[in-house]
């Protein structure tokens, strides 16, 4: 006699639902490893030129157009353009601060990610505290002129007395 075969439904729903997750899993990672591939060896390096070194100061730098991204992950044409002009330095033997420091002489601070502490930006780096400062001491003479506020003057007998009759008259009115 043959064998009986079942019919499994709930196996096979099982079955679809981890072939669905391994899917979504893996099509990410796999595209991840692609876009590591690319970028350990991008196309249009000239033989010889230190990669690493390459990426290291090119994601130090921002992008102009973009300016969420550095030049190292900016596929934007000033990008590349800035990125082949890093490529032109290290290929002069230009150092790593020698490269960020012509950089900054063409476009400003702004074309650093990590811009150092100067005059010119100074408020942006204290802004903050000063703003959290004042607020705090704004909070505390607001809270202090409050409590320093004279406290309601206390009823006399007579204006006690005559409250409470008209409280007294209001419910027995809405009673009657």
């Amino acid at each position: 006699m043959g064998a009986v075969v079942r019919f499994r439904p709930l196996a096979l729903a099982r079955f679809a639902v981890m072939l669905a997750v391994t899917l979504m899993l893996a099509v990410p990672l796999l595209s991840g490893v692609a876009v590591a591939e690319d970028a350990a060896a991008p196309a249009g390096i000239p033989p010889g030129t230190d990669v690493v070194r390459l990426h290291e100061i090119t994601a130090d730098l921002r992008c102009l157009v973009c300016q969420n991204q550095s030049i190292a992950d900016s596929h934007a044409g000033l990008a590349i353009d800035l990125r082949n002009q890093v490529i032109k330095l290290m290929g002069q033997g230009k150092s790593d601060a020698e490269i960020k420091q012509y950089m900054v002489d063409r476009y400003g601070e702004f074309v650093l990610y990590d811009p150092p502490f100067s005059i010119s930006n100074g408020l942006l780096w204290v802004g903050p505290f000063l703003l959290v400062v004042i607020g705090v001491w704004v909070a505390r003479r607001t809270i202090a002129a409050r409590a320093a506020a004279a406290p309601a003057a206390a009823l006399s007998a007579a204006e006690r007395e005559a409250l409470e009759a008209r409280y007294r008259n209001a419910t027995t009115d809405e009673t009657s």
